[in-house]
């Protein structure tokens, strides 16, 4: 008898659990509240809503997934969908332990729910296999699934639903998101220039995630530190059971060190620590998304993967948990054009050889070779790069150098302003 009332009484608490994330069940309007500044991901994700195919976004804790998430269900209710029919589950809640359970309560609430959107799902062990049984049955017409590690697309997701699902990675606010934020329409015109150059000086430095971006520099960094801990400890720490202490040395090694060259080799002899350590743990802060690690170009794979970068994937979150003696303007601007490169889908690279090429980025095995220097003076070392990386390598289509305010075209190089590169579909 007491083992029954146990089980009633969580059933119990699983569908309190429901009802309440679920608000727009009795109140569609209350959703007007959660939807925030409409994302430009979204646009993608409503294109790709007439396939069937599971949709999986992932990207760092905080960056905006559950926003995203809302955003949708408010088209989906603005097209017609019944409120009632659409279930979000979230999974950091401790109430909802059980992927199967969660979904077989939502159903006793609900028979006709057609929509479903789980978040943070990376914290149900073997989600993906309960997710497939549904999926093949063709039991809801639309299922959204979020998770802060790229385990969603690899190990999880890889194999038990393939060719069923579509990945988009969200990252924070880009600069154009940026700019929406403030008001700032129609940013390419010369009447908005000092306002644009003058929030994207505060984006280099303060980043774009959303909870940031009306906050002073103080209440920033606080978020955006106890953000950093945070998925140190819960997404790392605890998920790979990593050591503390190595890991926070480690990250700390690759936040202030951007853009800059490294091997596992070098970090484990500046943090005395073994190579096989370093190796093994550095992916983890991919895996989690707080970094970007590129390797150098090469037609040949092996060369690609013995010389290696890493980026933050926001500027604000790397200036609050780095160690910096300088304002770092030009490494912070490097980094702000790897994370849009990233944005853009786009497979990126370095070069090194006697000169150095920031970014080679490959599309149909055309290359485009950029270089950032975030001044007006230009080195002459960034221009004689960039022609010779385009003498050694004949699919180089385009040569670009992202200045601060300089704009021109010379001896086939395209000189952009950062403000403009960002804001402009290339």
């Amino acid at each position: 008898m007491e083992t029954f009332i146990k089980e009633l009484a969580y059933v119990c608490f699983v569908k309190e659990s429901i009802q309440k994330w679920n608000i727009w069940w009795d109140n569609p309007g209350s959703l007007n509240a959660l939807v925030g500044v409409e994302r430009l991901f979204l646009s993608d994700l409503l294109k790709n809503l007439e396939l069937p195919h599971i949709k999986d976004i992932i990207g760092i804790r905080r960056s905006g997934k559950t926003v995203l998430l809302y955003q949708v269900i408010f088209n989906l209710i603005k097209q017609g969908v019944k409120p009632k029919n659409i279930l979000y589950l979230n999974f950091d809640d401790p109430q909802l332990k059980e992927l199967e359970e969660a979904i077989k309560n939502s159903l006793e609430l609900n028979p006709e729910i057609s929509h479903v959107f789980l978040d943070e799902i990376q914290n149900i062990n073997e989600w993906e296999k309960t997710i497939r049984v549904y999926y093949d049955r063709k039991k809801f017409k639309q299922v959204f699934v979020s998770g802060s590690s790229a385990s969603l697309i690899s190990r999880d997701i890889g194999k038990t639903l393939t060719g069923r699902h579509i990945t988009k990675i969200v990252t924070p606010f880009s600069f154009k998101e940026f700019l929406n934020y403030h008001n700032i329409e129609n940013p390419e015109q010369i009447s908005k220039r000092e306002k644009v150059t003058h929030f994207l000086e505060i984006y280099l430095k303060k980043g774009g995630f959303p909870e940031t971006i009306d906050k002073d520099e103080f209440v920033s960094k606080t978020i955006l530190v106890d953000l950093y801990n945070d998925i140190l400890f819960r997404d790392i720490v605890s998920r790979f059971e990593a050591d503390t202490e190595t890991v926070k040395k480690i990250g700390y090694y690759l936040m202030t060190n951007i853009s800059s060259q490294f091997s596992y080799n070098t970090i484990a002899k500046a943090l005395n620590l073994h190579y096989d350590t370093v190796k093994k743990y550095v992916p983890f802060f991919e895996e989690v998304f707080l970094l970007f690690k590129l390797n150098e170009f090469s037609w040949k794979i092996k060369t690609q993967t013995q010389k290696m970068k890493a980026y933050s994937v926001d500027t604000g979150l790397r200036n609050a948990v780095s160690f910096k003696f300088s304002d770092d303007s030009g490494k912070l601007a490097e980094n702000t054009v790897l994370i849009e490169l990233k944005r853009r889908k786009t497979d990126v690279y370095f070069w090194k050889e006697k000169r150095e090429i920031d970014f080679i980025t490959k599309e149909n095995n055309e290359l485009t070779a950029i270089n950032v220097t975030y001044t007006n003076q230009i080195p002459k070392r960034e221009i004689e790069g960039l022609l010779e990386f385009k003498q050694k390598f004949k699919k180089t289509k385009k040569l670009v150098i992202i200045t601060k305010d300089t704009e021109k075209k010379e001896k086939g190089i395209n000189f952009i302003p950062l403000w403009k590169w960002l804001i402009t579909k290339q």
